[in-house]
């Protein structure tokens, strides 16, 4: 186990050969800040209690970094308005980045210009197992230090220079038409909504739980994603008439919900939303893709599609080479009718400029799915080798 900062580990061994192992609190050890030492409860035998106890003491005693330093400037920029107005997930995984800075046995005591790309591309190859936060590390780093150098804290920004480690995809690949086909032919009803709505606007599942009526404006609805909410306003999705006109009847027209425990098809309404459950229930992010998996697994039509997917993923990546790894790729996911949507508006001849600012992207994320654009084309051989593979099973 890698000890946390500030804690101490010291193993004794007794004369009749019984080794024992015990936890300090002692974060200024070695320096002249040294004090007492604290015990902890055992992380081996109290693990719960251990980590605990060590966020208690690492949250009610405060450093005191000097001024200049890697630490003192990060405590700055957390206590900064640019932090707070991060979104809380944002906030989270930028804290586990910043604690790592302010370590004394990383950076917290080095004077910020004395860090160096040098330095921070080894702190990135040490991290090579977990390439995700290797990322996000040097994500955060190019913030801070962004943030910084108008302030005249910091005069060059070392992470600049220093490469993201390359990382395969996780499998959020834009659904191709035989997939989109058989699901408006099979689902339930609200989850043929949730497909089309993520495919007309584009938006992460967070978003669209929450579009309704209230959000239709012209030929588009507004959006003001929950993500980025507190450094960006709300923007208009143009929509196609088909789409508008869709989503208007929605709003008029209740859905008809079946369950083989009811004696009789129910139909549910809400005025304020889109998308709701079986109970007329607002989803949650986690329970529209709960909703979404079980549908998968629990029937047949959601098997077919997780057969006939591995296959085509497989043979995708081996054709094309994708930067996939088809193990991950067990299902199609919500998140990738972010890109189902972003290929149906470059067919309709939109450019990538236009598409980013359509649906409030960024050009490389747009770029990101784009990829696919020339090799996504299943459409009629799909649809006939799906319909073979049902009727086999």
């Amino acid at each position: 186990m890698t000890l946390p900062e500030g804690v101490e580990k010291t193993t004794v061994r007794k004369r009749n050969g019984k080794v024992y192992v015990y936890y300090y609190w002692n974060p200024g050890r070695g320096t002249d800040r040294e004090g007492d030492r604290i015990k902890l409860p055992n992380a081996d035998t109290e693990p719960k209690a251990f980590w605990a106890e060590v966020e208690r003491r690492r949250t009610s005693t405060p450093t005191t970094y000097p001024a200049g330093s890697i630490g003192d400037l990060v405590a700055r920029y957390r206590a900064s308005d640019e932090f707070k107005r991060l979104s809380e997930g944002t906030q989270r995984n930028y804290e586990v980045t910043m604690r790592r800075f302010e370590a004394h046995e990383t950076w917290g005591m080095v004077p910020v210009r004395d860090l160096t790309p040098l330095a921070v591309q080894t702190a990135r190859d040490a991290m090579k197992e977990t390439p995700v936060m290797a990322n996000q590390m040097l994500s955060a780093g190019r913030t801070i230090w962004d943030w910084a150098i108008p302030l005249d804290l910091a005069k060059l920004n070392p992470f600049d220079k220093v490469k993201d480690l390359d990382i395969p995809d996780r499998g959020h690949v834009p659904w191709p038409s035989w997939v989109v086909d058989h699901v408006r032919a099979h689902a339930p009803p609200d989850l043929v909504r949730m497909e089309r709505l993520g495919i007309m606007t584009c938006q992460r599942i967070s978003d669209l739980i929450r579009m309704g009526p209230e959000h239709r404006d012209g030929k588009g609805i507004w959006c003001r994603p929950k993500k980025t909410r507190k450094r960006r306003r709300a923007f208009h999705i143009p929509l196609g008439t088909a789409d508008a006109i869709e989503l208007d009847r929605w709003a008029e027209t209740p859905v008809t919900f079946t369950n083989s425990r009811w004696l009789k098809p129910i139909d549910r309404f809400r005025e304020d939303l889109y998308l709701y459950s079986p109970m007329a229930k607002q989803y949650t992010a986690g329970g529209l893709r709960a909703r979404w998996g079980r549908w998968l697994a629990e029937t047949e039509e959601g098997r077919v599609i997780r057969r006939r997917w591995k296959e085509w993923v497989a043979a995708q990546v081996k054709k094309y080479e994708w930067d996939i790894d088809p193990e991950r790729a067990d299902h199609p996911t919500i998140h990738g009718l972010r890109g189902t949507g972003i290929l149906a508006r470059a067919e309709q001849g939109y450019e990538v400029d236009q598409i980013a600012n359509d649906i409030g992207m960024s050009r490389q994320n747009v770029d990101h799915y784009m990829r696919f654009r020339d090799q996504m084309k299943v459409g009629a051989e799909g649809q006939k080798r799906l319909r073979i593979v049902a009727k086999k099973d």
